[in-house]
């Protein structure tokens, strides 16, 4: 959880960067803008979240159903 908020401030904080100082310049003859725009929303954050909260319950979900079906004795046996 601490990951997914540390990476969304480094994000967003990125982006107003990005978005301020105009860094990423575009040629104005081919685009009909001369500079990439950055618009971070809200509704990106929150799924973003979700999306990494999610993926790491369902990394955890595995190793820890594998080691509940192993008795502690087998498991002190190999150490």
């Amino acid at each position: 959880m601490i990951g997914t908020v540390v990476g969304l401030i480094v994000g967003y904080m990125l982006s107003w960067v990005g978005g301020h100082y105009k860094f990423i310049q575009l040629d104005p003859t081919v685009y009909s803008i001369d500079y990439l725009p950055f618009a971070p929303r809200i509704v990106d954050a929150v799924i973003v979240a979700i999306v990494s909260l999610g993926v790491s319950l369902i990394a955890t979900l595995y190793p820890s159903a594998s080691a509940a079906k192993v008795l502690p004795a087998e498991a002190l046996r190999y150490e």
